[in-house]
């Protein structure tokens, strides 16, 4: 298991709650201006009411990098992979220190929160190579206490509209972060269309490619055929048999499950990003199915390991 590493310099990933547009603007208009003032990168991923809010704020919009929340927060981890080529592209430049903050989606903002617990955990030691100053604000009249559960356990430190800092009490380490339990897919309360007892990775694919057709387009659908390759490859190598896939189908709707009878990657961030030093096998199918257009989960259970896939394509 992946200790924290060493904290660069000007290195934070802190929390901070509002409940009003006033509250928000005290939270990130002195962190960016602050930021442009010194001549640091200032980078902002909101929806466009609060992009539009902040430009309306800020001295120098345009001194501000704005990034449609929708395209950088597509998955978890291309999220962290999008802010690391960012983040090196300011550091060859010379960039000392690189504010960041933005919406981390969540059902309170029209998104879905399943995965990005790992996320905000992760955010901790992803980028310490980086000099990144990280600022997570979430509203607390809209996101679930589930939510906020975790924003208290992944941040050290929270900061209040006044300017004040705290110290999390709850922070949890992501060497011993408990992500939220996934909730069943409405789909899974049904019996499955088929289930294949140790299937080969391409059995696996030729049965999800004729359950799919019709169901999803097919680019989707792709995407979700690689990531059950992938995921059943995973399993008969580095998981416990017996291996078993399930697959549910409705229109528009996947969702499958490949369970083996193992206890999983130790790693706390399988999946989300590539070790950096000579990645092995386990790692790099992790990552490569959490790089695809599918919600993906990884689930422990008392009988072992599951890797859920689930597209949607709402007609």
């Amino acid at each position: 298991m992946r200790a924290q590493s060493a904290r660069r310099a000007g290195r934070f990933h802190e929390a901070g709650f509002y409940r009003t547009d006033a509250e928000f603007r005290a939270l990130i208009i002195p962190f960016a201006e602050e930021g442009v003032a010194a001549g640091q990168p200032v980078i902002l991923g909101y929806d466009d009411r609060k992009a539009g809010l902040l430009r309306s704020w800020l001295s120098d919009p345009a001194a501000v990098t704005f990034i449609p929340d929708n395209s950088l927060y597509a998955t978890p981890a291309r999220a962290i992979a999008s802010y690391r080529q960012l983040f090196a592209r300011h550091a060859a430049a010379g960039a000392t220190q690189i504010r960041i903050a933005g919406d981390v989606p969540h059902e309170g903002n029209g998104s879905r929160f399943a995965g990005w617990d790992r996320y905000e955990s992760a955010a901790n030691i992803v980028w310490d190579d980086f000099p990144v100053w990280s600022r997570c604000l979430y509203d607390v009249a809209t996101a679930a206490p589930d939510v906020l559960d975790v924003v208290e356990r992944t941040h050290s430190r929270v900061v209040l509209p006044s300017g004040r800092y705290q110290a999390s009490r709850r922070y949890q380490d992501p060497a011993v972060f408990e992500p939220l339990t996934p909730v069943p897919h409405a789909l899974e309360r049904s019996a499955p269309a088929i289930e294949l007892a140790s299937p080969r990775p391409e059995q696996a694919r030729q049965a999800l490619t004729g359950i799919g057709r019709g169901h999803l387009p097919d680019g989707a659908l792709h995407d979700l055929v690689l990531g059950v390759s992938e995921a059943v490859t995973h399993a008969l190598q580095y998981g416990r048999p017996p291996v078993t896939v399930r697959i549910w189908a409705a229109l528009g709707r996947i969702v499958v499950c490949v369970h083996d009878t193992g206890l999983g990657p130790a790693d706390p961030l399988a999946g989300l990003t590539l070790p950096s030093s000579r990645p092995g096998p386990p790692e790099v199918g992790l990552w490569l199915i959490h790089q695809l257009g599918i919600n993906t989960a990884l689930i422990r259970s008392e009988d072992g390991f599951t890797i859920r896939l689930a597209a949607e394509h709402p007609a």
